[in-house]
């Protein structure tokens, strides 16, 4: 009797042989169990990669498969390996084939909730399904194999059911990370041999890398011997280097703006990773303007081949050569680069996510060195998760966590750590660095002043920049500005009602400006005040949470040319202030600022005394808004719909009549009216000539007749754009 030889994946190509179901499986399992072996010991991976396809075994997949016309979807396998599993825990009852039939379930369409996987899934899967266990009993004998060959999962503790299934869920989204991206390499190298290669990279090792930085750091202390601030610097580098020896894998890096804080990260990951079997570096910055300087700086010390950049604003489109499409290629799941950098929208909310796209990347967070740069703009409604999260992946899955600020936080005040427990602190001096550094003076404008008094006090300094609460306030200051005009002094505006392309542009410039010591000044909301290495001599800043009034201090003197920088903190009459917690933060420190000094800005205690009066203790619903950890186990598919790092509905809106975007832009506009559907890439690529707008803004609302929906959450704007400020409503106002 001939055995039927099944077909995972057939070409169009009558040259290419079909892709047989247990070539697919094989590839697919060794791939599962590479990327895999060292955070499941329990062979669920395994498990779920030889059960993942069995449901192409049935008739009417074969059918489908042998037809000249597919329809795809119109035949249903993804549960057959489900239901083979479901059988074979009747008679085998082990949690790991339970794991591994979630998994299995939701390889195609997302990690589905467990109960409805019980409830609806199998129950309602097609009658030709019952047949997959009868036509699968060798997978089945391979499954009951791997089962013998690795340990069971450990017995939940008797007093920490949570944190149990806690674990569990963690070690299931690994696995499923790990099935998701193996599944799609094996059917890659079959559809597209020449594009797998393309995966491959030059990156140079973790040892080559660290080698790299510690002749780049010497280089620059060559350069840099005669200034003072120098000294400052490299102690911090050396602090890092040597905590870095310690089996320590929850640390913090709290020291001042200016002092190479990515740098001296970076260093501590590297000499960490040497020691303790990481395998890459993740860099999660808060902002996404901030990332491409960070990721340059990283490139400028390593080269382009080590580091990938990802976020929703970078487009690979105009690099058309290997090294770009091969970072392209990595974007889709980390693989391939030792350095990562990337947003921390992207890194949590992939990490609570159960969409395949979003999770396919998951597993190579096991063994590696996280930095989250400025932590402490992590979204307090989401604190408690992201928390329990993290400590998840230090405790289970060989994970370092670096906390960085250049705010001076006092971790006593265990609301900013969660239940990881307290940092260890690499600079345990940090305190006289924080009073070494103080580079600015903190001045208080006690009286409140109008638009026209704001900018005339400005005008009284050659350079200056200020930075308001809101887009509005920034188009305000400016248009008054424009008005007062000053001979020789030129005049920029910086606000996320510029798109992406646009402020990075005008960015250059005025860094470009800075540097041949051009009097300028600069109006921009709080896009400026992390990550982005402006240096000028003054700084207005209006009043706002404490840590954003440190930031923007990080923008004054920050190479320490000048005795002192001057800060200049006041109210804006009329001013516009965001909802949320940065009202509330505004709030504290306004009464904190009323009662002590401007001199206290430069104390460590005033920041544990402002944090603490926010994260207010027991307050789990305002730290876990969505109560998340309150769900019934297993409920992936609930926690991707409620988790949100932005507590906001927004919306992209593409600038139509943005003049810079050349034929990049006219092509994406053609794109969206002429396809059938929009592609992950033309999402990606559009993102830089798009604005993020609130959709109960004031714009949004105002001016439906300028606004063209073309997708969900994507519009395009057929009105102004000013090549000064951006996006220009009807009322010639710069919005909300």
């Amino acid at each position: 009797m001939l055995k039927i030889r099944y077909i995972a994946h057939s070409s169009e190509s009558e040259k290419q042989q079909p892709h047989y179901l247990d070539e697919h499986i094989r590839g697919t399992y060794f791939q599962a169990r590479h990327v895999s072996h060292t955070f499941d010991r329990y062979g669920i991976t395994a498990i779920a990669a030889i059960a993942h396809d069995l449901g192409k075994k049935s008739t009417p997949f074969v059918q489908y498969i042998n037809a000249d016309k597919k329809i795809r979807g119109s035949v249903q396998h993804a549960i057959g390996g489900v239901i083979a599993l479901w059988t074979m825990l009747q008679e085998v009852k082990d949690e790991r084939i339970f794991m591994a039939a979630a998994i299995v379930a939701g390889h195609h369409a997302g990690l589905p909730n467990v109960q409805r996987m019980l409830k609806e899934m199998i129950p309602g899967a097609p009658k030709y399904l019952k047949t997959i266990p009868a036509l699968s009993q060798t997978e089945m004998k391979v499954i009951k194999d791997i089962l013998n060959r690795f340990p069971g999962l450990p017995l939940e503790g008797k007093t920490d059911s949570k944190s149990s299934f806690a674990y569990k869920e963690m070690l299931m989204r690994m696995c499923f990370s790990a099935l998701v991206d193996s599944d799609f390499l094996d059917t890659e190298r079959y559809f597209d041999y020449g594009k797998s290669l393309k995966r491959q990279g030059k990156a140079h090792s973790i040892q080559q890398l660290d080698e790299q930085l510690q002749n780049y750091m010497l280089e620059l202390r060559r350069e840099g011997q005669d200034k003072e601030i120098n000294r400052y610097r490299n102690e911090v580098y050396m602090a890092c280097r040597e905590a870095a020896k310690q089996p320590l894998f929850f640390r913090a890096l709290v020291v001042p703006t200016g002092l190479g804080k990515t740098l001296a990260s970076m260093a501590f990951a590297l000499e960490h990773a040497k020691r303790f079997n990481k395998k890459r570096v993740i860099v999660a910055l808060p902002l996404v303007n901030i990332i491409d300087q960070t990721a340059r700086e990283y490139q400028k010390v390593f080269g382009k081949a080590s580091v990938l950049e990802q976020h929703s604003q970078l487009s690979y489109a105009d690099d058309k050569d290997e090294s770009m499409e091969r970072a392209r290629l990595a974007a889709e799941n980390w693989d391939s680069f030792p350095i990562i950098v990337t947003t921390t929208v992207e890194l949590f909310e992939s990490l609570f996510s159960n969409r395949t796209s979003k999770t396919r990347k998951l597993h190579r967070l096991a063994n590696s060195v996280i930095i989250l740069d400025e932590f402490q703009k992590l979204p307090i409604h989401v604190l408690a998760p992201i928390f329990q999260a993290l400590h998840i992946l230090m405790e289970h899955f060989n994970v370092t966590v670096i906390l960085c600020s250049a705010t001076p936080l006092s971790f006593k005040n265990t609301e900013l750590v969660g239940n990881m427990g307290m940092p260890i602190e690499i600079c345990e001096n940090h305190g006289q660095l924080f009073a070494s550094m103080k580079r600015v003076d903190y001045i208080r404008i006690k009286k409140p002043l109008t638009v026209v008094e704001l900018v005339a006090k400005m005008r009284e300094h050659p350079t200056a920049l200020c930075i308001v609460n809101t887009r509005k306030d920034a188009f305000r200051v400016f248009d008054e500005a424009s008005r007062q005009k000053v001979k020789g002094q030129k005049l920029y505006h910086l606000s996320n009602r510029m798109c992406p392309d646009h402020r990075k542009k005008v960015i250059e410039q005025i860094k470009e400006d800075l540097k041949k010591e051009k009097p300028i000044l600069v109006i921009a909301t709080t896009v400026v005040e992390a990550g982005v290495d402006l240096d000028f001599p003054t700084v207005f800043r209006a009043m706002a949470p404490l840590d954003s009034i440190v930031q923007a201090a990080g923008r004054s003197n920050r190479e320490g040319k000048l005795d002192k920088g001057k800060v200049l903190i006041f109210e804006l009459i009329g001013g516009g202030m965001p909802g949320g917690m940065y009202r509330k933060g505004t709030e504290q420190t306004r009464i904190l600022l009323d009662h002590y000094d401007t001199g206290a800005l430069h104390e460590p205690w005033i920041f544990e005394t402002y944090f603490r009066s926010l994260y207010t203790l027991g307050a789990e619903d305002l730290l876990d808004a969505y109560g998340l950890r309150s769900l019934e186990p297993f409920a992936f598919e609930e926690v991707s719909r409620l988790f949100r790092m932005i507590d906001q509905n927004t919306v992209s809106v593409l600038c139509k009549n943005y003049r810079d975007g050349g034929d990049q832009l006219e092509k994406l506009i053609r794109s969206c009216k002429e396809s059938p559907y929009l592609t992950r890439k033309w999402y990606r690529e559009a993102q830089l000539f798009a604005v993020s707008e609130y959709q109960d803004s004031r714009l949004f609302k105002e001016n439906h007749d300028r606004l063209e929906k073309v997708s969900e959450g994507w519009y395009i704007w057929h009105g102004d754009y000013d090549m000064e400020t951006g996006i220009v409503d009807q009322n010639r106002e710069g919005g909300d």
